[in-house]
């Protein structure tokens, strides 16, 4: 018996089986560590706004321009309340009562493609970040 031949299938085997998953798991975890990082951000500035402002809407607004300078639209940004499920930016879920000694409490969620691809992303994940932010109690509120 002889051993000719065996090495090109070894090496297309190694390379088909070891390292192309192995290359696309590290491909993968930068969009996955830039998306978590802007939902945690999103998340900080949505509640600040407003918990500042005392509204909403202006938080919102903020997550809007947080995630559209990183080219992402509506479809793949979600944001909630106060304990709510997320929705669209389009129509938020929930409210908190923006009153003395509360908390404001703001969960975006992000959506990261598995793997790019020149043809389009292939599968996904969505990203989840909350932050609360505390309305003083010896603020003077309208």
């Amino acid at each position: 018996m002889t051993d000719r031949g065996h090495a090109a299938v070894e090496l297309a085997l190694a390379v088909g089986v070891l390292m192309l998953p192995v290359a696309l798991a590290v491909t993968a975890f930068g969009p996955w560590v830039e998306r978590r990082v802007l939902a945690e951000s999103a998340a900080a500035e949505a509640a600040r706004v407003a918990v500042l402002q005392l509204d909403h809407g202006l938080g919102a607004e903020a997550v809007r321009q947080a995630t559209s300078a990183h080219g992402l639209s509506g479809d793949f940004v979600k944001l909630g309340w106060c304990g709510s499920e997320p929705r669209t930016l389009s129509a938020p879920a929930g409210s908190c009562p923006l009153a003395r000694g509360t908390m404001a409490v703001a969960e975006v969620e992000v959506w990261v493609p598995l793997v790019r691809t020149p043809w389009g992303d292939v599968g996904g994940l969505w990203v989840t970040a909350k932050h609360a932010e505390p309305i003083d109690a010896f603020r003077s509120v309208p």
